[in-house]
This record gives structure tokens, sequence and C-alpha cells, in this order.
């Protein structure tokens, strides 16, 4: 392979990622968020822009320039897993003028290598090391025999990545929010190893040779609707569960540019309070418009936008010191996460408030070594207190979802006391343990610009439901109200194992669009379900806290309180979601 070739290749990633969001957005729905190619369309428009300012000094500069740019733009676990990818192909290239199969199968199987250490993951976990390690082993195959021609390596790397995307529809999922609902996924295939067999075949079609067809990988599994047979045939008549799935058109609503949404409402937040809380365009995080107390303990979280008023709206005295948002529905970047760290930093070191999703833990790890190398002192907190998805904790543990608001607030208040990082963190740790959410959706989100992610029949409901809009334990019928919640109390009450005589924090949380009414009938349900179990509602939370855009449904978040989590909760708090005591 030349350096044109080299060029060329990259060339063809960036098309065919830029071509393809709508497509993996819907492969991505399936069996997760629904966002896979608007994140990668991020980033590679990106290299799309800068083609021609990028480092072309050697293999090397080329691939880690586009490492660099991606890493920086993506988000989420995409961002970091093929920003190493790039960068380590390029290590493995140098300065090499000639790429031929023997080093190119080195540096495919090196970015894989890479992924596998930052993703913690490995072939079998239905992730896109299922196509590109297969690839990289047919190439190294192909290096030992006397063969040169670039068509024919990406001929049988083509192949190679087809069978392995293919594989995935058997594979019980491992890593990533497809995890939450693995045995659901079955039958559909991994979005990351569809998109590594679609590049690989895009690029054997460009050097000349036969691709295989892979286009039947590019449709998405479709779920058969809930209840009996009998009401199956209807759902499906109006749903559209038995065919082929159907393009939904986007949403209705007020956008500008569906792409800036995320940042156009960020700086909105800041304007309407600017005593509270700063938009920081350039690192790309929310701080406090106050520093903090020289001294004292700063905290930090971030995840995707999307969830408002989580994370940028809980800035502010007694809770957050910094935040870092990401895209919709995808972690901020390490780079991010290090800036509001450095923001947060005021002597007494940082604790990171991380939810449990793949994106998230993997940033923030990241950030939290980039600032120990600069001598802030980090401790982190994995929040993961969702009990609606059965057996995940096999693999990746819990979501995080509701508590993540209960953390912040109790944690936030420790700190502004004074409390040293350790004690914030172990503080921390005891409210996670001490609190179980569950969620229900009634219709489905839309990120901006698009359709819904889950195809709901008008008398389904998703049961378990993720704040992203994934799947959740199961689908089911509509049912009256007080026996939703009687399954989701029942189920927070025996993972506290709560009884007679305590005491709770209960929080009722729309997820967008439920209106009050209804927060509060749900409440009013939960409140006398737990008051016949002489377990006792001390301190409540009803509204809009954890949303997931445009959802309608609610989550359900209970913590068992003791005297000085009761106290935490009383102290004063002012940020632009929630403020009292002053």
């Amino acid at each position: 392979m030349s350096w044109e070739r080299l060029e060329q290749s990259v060339r063809v990633i960036t098309e065919v990622a830029l071509d393809r969001r709508a497509t993996w957005d819907r492969l991505d729905a399936a069996v997760g968020d629904g966002d896979f190619g608007t994140s990668l369309a991020r980033g590679f428009s990106v290299v799309q822009v800068q083609w021609e300012q990028l480092d072309r000094g050697s293999p090397e500069a080329f691939l880690k320039a586009v490492a660099d740019l991606l890493g920086r733009e993506i988000g989420g676990s995409s961002g970091p897993l093929l920003s190493v990818a790039f960068s380590r192909a390029g290590a493995t290239a140098g300065t090499a003028e000639d790429l031929d199969v023997p080093l190119v199968s080195r540096m495919l199987q090196a970015g894989a290598d890479g992924i596998a250490e930052y993703g913690r993951s490995g072939v079998g976990d239905k992730t896109l090391l299922d196509a590109l390690v297969p690839a990289a082993k047919a190439l190294a195959d192909l290096a030992e025999k006397p063969a040169d021609d670039a068509g024919l390596a990406w001929g049988v790397v083509a192949q190679a990545a087809a069978d392995g995307a293919a594989g995935t529809r058997s594979l019980l999922a491992r890593r990533g929010r497809a995890v939450y609902s693995a045995e659901r996924n079955l039958g559909a295939p991994d979005p990351g190893a569809v998109a590594v067999a679609v590049v690989a075949a895009r690029l054997a079609v460009e050097f000349g040779h036969e691709a295989p067809d892979v286009s039947d990988l590019e449709v998405p599994a479709v779920e058969e609707p809930a209840g009996d047979a009998g009401a199956q045939d209807d759902a499906a008549a109006v749903s559209g569960h038995a065919g082929p799935p159907v393009e939904t058109l986007p949403t209705k609503k007020f956008l500008n540019d569906p792409d800036e949404s995320a940042i156009e409402s960020l700086v909105g937040l800041a304007k309407s309070a600017p005593d509270l809380v700063v938009w920081d365009a350039e690192e790309r995080i929310v701080r406090r418009a106050v520093p903090p107390t020289s001294g004292s303990v700063g905290l930090i979280s971030g995840g995707g936008s999307g969830h408002e008023p989580l994370h940028a709206g809980f800035v502010g005295h007694g809770m957050l010191t910094a935040v870092a948002p990401g895209p919709v529905f995808a972690s901020p970047t390490t780079a991010q996460i290090l800036a509001a760290t450095r923001a947060a930093h005021a002597g007494g070191g940082v604790l990171h408030i991380v939810k449990n999703y793949t994106g998230d833990v993997l940033n923030f790890r990241l950030a939290a070594e980039a600032a120990g190398g600069e001598g802030i002192e980090v401790a982190t907190v994995l929040v993961d207190d969702d009990v609606a998805v059965e057996g995940s904790a096999y693999t990746i543990g819990r979501r995080g979802t509701g508590a993540t608001v209960f953390v912040h607030k109790l944690s936030g208040a420790l700190a502004d006391q004074g409390a040293p990082l350790e004690e914030v963190r172990a503080l921390a740790e005891r409210v996670v343990s001490r609190s179980a959410s569950f969620g229900i959706a009634l219709t489905s989100s839309s990120p901006p610009g698009a359709g819904p992610i889950l195809q709901l029949g008008p008398e389904e409901i998703e049961v378990g439901v993720g704040i992203h809009g994934e799947r959740g334990r199961r689908r089911d019928l509509l049912r009256p109200a007080a026996e939703l919640v009687a399954e989701a109390e029942g189920l927070l009450v025996g993972a506290l194992g709560l009884g007679a005589g305590d005491r709770v924090l209960a929080m009722v949380n729309g997820f967008g669009a439920t209106p009050l009414m209804e927060l509060y009938l749900l409440f009013n349900d939960l409140h006398d379900q737990l008051a016949s179990k002489q377990i006792t509602v001390a301190r409540n939370l009803v509204g809009n806290y954890v949303t997931s855009l445009d959802m309608a449904g609610a989550s359900f978040t209970l913590l068992a309180l003791d005297p000085q989590l009761e106290t935490l909760w009383d102290a004063p708090v002012h940020t632009p979601a929630l403020r009292w005591g002053f």
C-alpha cells in the first residue's frame, strides 16, 4: 500500500461514516440508544473539513492527526476507542514509505489491540472487535503467502469482516448499552461490527476487488409486539412490528440546527442563570460562576445531553462545581472531563461522579489518569442504581440513573461543609449503595432531527427502560398506574431490603413529556403503597430531574435515609434546577 492508498483508505472511511449516519443510527436503535451513526459522523465530518491541514509528514503523523480529531470530537466510547485504534496503527507504521500487506496487517492488529485494551473487551463480547480481529487475522494469514495485491488483500479482509459481523447476531452483548437488554438483542448484529464490515467492503471495491454483499447486515432486527398472540396481530398492524422496520420522520421540535441543539441549550442555561453558572465555550464545560473556596473538594459529573436538568442544571452551591456535557446521549470527551476537573480543583482534590455507562466510565477513567499526572488528586464514585435489568450485573453492572441526583446533592452538601475528599467519596458510595431506581416508558424519546428510537404500539410500554431510550426489562401492554407503581415499588423495596420503620427519600421523575398531574398521581400511589408497609416517605422530589428528551414515562428512585443523610439533604442548595434554604 502506498502513501496514496493510505490517504485513500482514510478518505473512504470518512465518506462511509458520513453516508451511513442515519442507517447506523437505526441499527443502533435496535440494540442501544440510536446514536452510533451520529457519533461517528460528528468526528469524521471534522476530519473531512480539516483534510488538507492534516499532518502528512509520515504515516504515523497522519494517522495520529486523525486520531486526535476523533478523540476530541466524538465522545462516547467510540471517540477514545477509534482514537486509540488510529493512533496505534500509526505508531506501528512509523515512517515507512511502503505499507505492504504484512505491515498493514500489523497496523490493523495494533488498532484492535488498542480497542481491546481501552474498552476492556475481546472477541465474543459483541463489539466491533468481532469483525476487526478476524479481518486482521485474515490479512496476517495472507501476508504469509506470495501475494502483494492490495485489492486481493482488502477482498479477504472484507469477507472476514462480513462473516464476523454476521456472527454477532447470535452473541450476547457484554459491553456497551446493548448489555442491558442482551437477550432481547439476539438476532441483531452489533453496529460497530457492521460498520467495520461495510467499510472493508467499500475499500475492497475501491481497490478493484469483488466485495461481499453486506446490505443485509444493515437491516435492524424486528422485535415481536407485546401481549398475547391475538393482541399481537392487532399491534403489528399499527406499529409495524411484524414487517420490516420503516424509516420514521423526524419528531417535531423547536430546533435551529439539530447538531448544535445541545450547545445552544447550554448557552441558554448560562444566560438564564449568570449568577450561578458559566458556559466555557472553548473547553465545552459548565462551571460555577463563583470559584470554589480554596482548599475545598470539587465535584464534577457529566454525561450525554438530553437528560436536562441533569447535569448542568445542578451546578452551584451545595451541589456540583463543574460538569462536562456531551452531545445528545453520548458521553463527553476525555478532554472535556479533564477541563472540568481543572476548573473544580481548588486544592482539596476532585470527586468524579460517574454514571455506569461504557463511554462515561472510559472517558472519566482516562481523564482521572491525566489529572493525576498533573498533580490533581481524583476520587471516583460509580452510580449504578438501576434495578430494572435482570442479569446485567455479570458484565458491566447496573445503569446509573435517578440516584445520580441524590449523589450530587448529598456529597455536594458535605463538600461545602469542608469535608476532605475521602470522606466525601465514602458518603457518595454510601448513597449509591442505599439507592435503587426503576423506569417505565409510555413513548420513545427522539433525538434532535430524528424519529423515535423505540417503535412502541399504541397500547405498548417499555418496562425497565433506560434514560437513553434503550430497551429495558420487557415490552408490555399499558395497565393502570397503580399496578405499574406496585411493580416498581416491589422491586425497589426488595433491592434495598426496606421494612417497617424505615424512612426513605422518594423521587418520582418525569422523562420529559409526562405532565405533572400524572407524576403527582404516581407519587400518590407510591406513597400509599410504601405506607402500607409502614415505610415513611420522609423527603421527596416530584418533577423532571433526569429526563430522556421527549419521552413520556417516569422513573422511581428510593434512598434509604439515616439521620446524616436527612441533614445533608436539608442543607441549603442553590442551582438552576434545585433550590432551597436561601
